[in-house]
């Protein structure tokens, strides 16, 4: 019931915004060069951002690739501060100075460390992406029940075992989580470095369109970032709804 509500309320958004838009175009209040004919948006939707792979394709798996390498960095980091605690304030302090800093203030730093376009975009999302898992992980580890890890530690079993049998089943879900509020920064952190950097991608279409002044792909463009964003979103919802149901793991 959850996803139909929501979807639900997709639907009912989705209309409000169309019928504002009609307005706004009929109004003339605004030029058409800031709000494009919805025909022409459409247009642009198909001919220049769906069925160009250079675009679409690209930046879809530079998100997900950076999101995948972020949450991996991000459960590395919680997991050394968790098997080392001398290591936690340490790890604490560079996560949160890599997290205040803003991104557009490291693309030179990133495109010279990792190239420009491509890398450059993969290397933005992982920067973006690995704060929460880091953070999520971390609360997870830190709160593992002490009397399973003993019930394991009387039976012989190491750290080790306590890891894979108590540790992991509890951070798994908070994982899943980071990975579903991350999946909207993984889209935006390729576009932008994309947008910066790179020959291809939505991003680097995004700036050829505005130096173009083509509104209507602009619009295309953000239109499609919006809904390949929600669309990530919701199946990790699922995930995480489906990953606590299994680990009998649910939130208060």
């Amino acid at each position: 019931m959850t996803g139909v509500r929501r979807l639900l309320g997709y639907l009912l958004l989705l209309g409000v915004l169309a019928l504002t838009w009609v307005a706004v175009r009929a109004g003339g209040a605004v030029p058409a060069l800031l709000v494009p004919d919805p025909g022409r948006v459409a247009r642009s939707l198909v001919t220049k951002v769906l069925l160009d792979p250079a675009a679409l394709g690209l930046t879809v798996v530079r998100a997900t690739a950076g999101t995948a390498l972020g949450l991996a960095f991000g459960t590395a980091l919680a997991l050394a501060a968790h098997l080392l605690p001398i290591l936690e304030p340490l790890t604490r302090a560079g996560g949160m100075i890599m997290r205040c800093v803003p991104v557009l203030a490291l693309s030179p730093l990133i495109a010279t460390l990792f190239g420009y376009g491509g890398p450059a975009a993969l290397a933005t999302a992982t920067m973006m992406s690995f704060f929460p898992a880091f953070a999520l992980v971390g609360a997870a580890l830190g709160q593992v029940p002490p009397a399973l890890a003993d019930v394991i530690r009387v039976g012989g079993g190491g750290r080790g075992v306590v890891l894979r049998h108590v540790s992991v089943p509890v951070a798994l879900p908070e994982l899943v989580q980071a990975a579903k509020l991350t999946s909207c920064v993984g889209v935006l952190a390729a576009l932008t470095a994309e947008f910066l950097t790179a020959n291809d991608g939505l991003g680097a279409l995004l700036a050829r369109s505005q130096g173009l002044l083509d509104t209507a792909t602009v619009w295309a463009i953000l239109l499609t970032s919006l809904a390949t964003s929600l669309l990530a979103y919701e199946v990790l919802d699922l995930a995480e709804r489906r990953t606590r149901d299994r680990l009998s793991l649910h939130k208060n």
